[in-house]
């Protein structure tokens, strides 16, 4: 008997529960990580662990010191773009881009796309993307001390859209400003990597909504029906793949990021959320200004935001994903 081993490591230990030939379809396939923070990273390390043959990397993101409680990465990769880290330990390969509309054939090759991501446009572009071409993928979110994982099959589960059918008007809550205990990412990806090796080996899955809690330790499966008149699983209008979040640089050097709908921001509430953070703020009619580190930030009720001291695009946008959770 011929025993498939890896040459760098052994696999053997798998065989017993997946067989030498479901280690060989894992070393066949291809899956796509978009995002390399706290989801992402993991999500490499375990994959790798399984034995996925290839995994690309979608990230336009540099490793920095407030990520080194929650993530694999370590002080040697500070200041390294985070998929050029992971190439380095893992072999991977990298794609130092932003994933929306215009790049979404960087997810061609995957077999399975699992979400490594931050915000609810980008996932939004995702689901557009792997319906239309029929791709699995696997939603992956955390928060404080929870998280949510939802496999989704293109044509046979419910898809994201049926889970959140449009953009949140209101901020959504973000790790940066709710906190986010070290632990609650890699319980939340080896979950995933659990679905997806499933999917990678044509098991069955179950259209549901995976919740769990790591603060009082409950954990729930919730059935996610599809949704009638689900804009793209149902009436196959695939509009995030047509919508961008629109960036641009003024003529004073701020850059101003205008999300694709107009979100309706309570500046009461968002004031308040500053307030809990130790953020000094000013607080008008129209729009909300406030201070992080060297960036001068104004946020409009709209959802508009202009960031004055950032030097890329970049940075700009990490800061909308950080307090508006686009």
């Amino acid at each position: 008997m011929v025993v498939y081993v890896d040459v760098k490591m052994d696999f053997s230990r798998h065989f017993p529960i997946i067989g030498i030939e479901g280690q060989r379809k894992l070393s066949e396939s291809t899956v796509t990580v978009v995002g390399a923070g706290a989801l992402g990273s993991w999500e490499v390390y375990f994959l790798h662990k399984l034995g996925v043959g290839k995994i690309i990397v979608v990230d336009r993101d540099f490793v920095d010191e407030s990520d080194l409680p929650r993530t694999i990465y370590t002080k040697e990769d500070v200041g390294k773009p985070k998929v050029e880290a992971l190439k380095e330990r893992f072999g991977v390969i990298g794609h130092f881009e932003d994933l929306n509309p215009s790049t979404v054939n960087l997810l061609d090759e995957a077999d399975l796309i699992i979400d490594g991501t931050d915000n609810i446009y980008t996932r939004q572009v995702i689901n557009d993307y792997a319906v239309k071409n029929n791709k699995p993928w696997i939603y992956v979110g955390v928060l404080s001390t929870y998280g949510n994982i939802m496999p989704i099959i293109p044509r046979k589960t419910a898809c994201f859209r049926c889970l959140m059918p449009k953009l949140p008007e209101r901020p959504m809550p973000t790790c940066a400003v709710a906190g986010i205990m070290s632990y609650v990412p890699s319980l939340a990806t080896s979950i995933a990597v659990g679905l997806a090796a499933k999917i990678l080996l044509g098991e069955e899955i179950k259209s549901e909504l995976i919740f769990f809690d790591t603060k009082t330790l409950e954990f729930e499966r919730v059935e996610v029906p599809r949704r009638e008149e689900c804009p793209a699983c149902v009436k196959r209008e695939f509009t995030f793949l047509e919508k961008r979040i629109k960036i641009e640089r003024l003529c004073d050097g701020s850059i101003q990021i205008t999300p694709p709908e107009p979100m309706n921001i309570n500046l009461d509430e968002f004031a308040e959320r500053l307030e809990k953070l130790g953020i000094e703020y000013l607080k008008t009619s129209q729009f909300i200004q406030f201070e992080d580190e060297d960036y001068e930030i104004l946020v409009f009720k709209s959802g508009r935001m202009v960031v004055r001291g950032a030097e890329e695009e970049r940075e700009a946008k990490n800061l909308f994903a950080r307090y508006l959770g686009g």
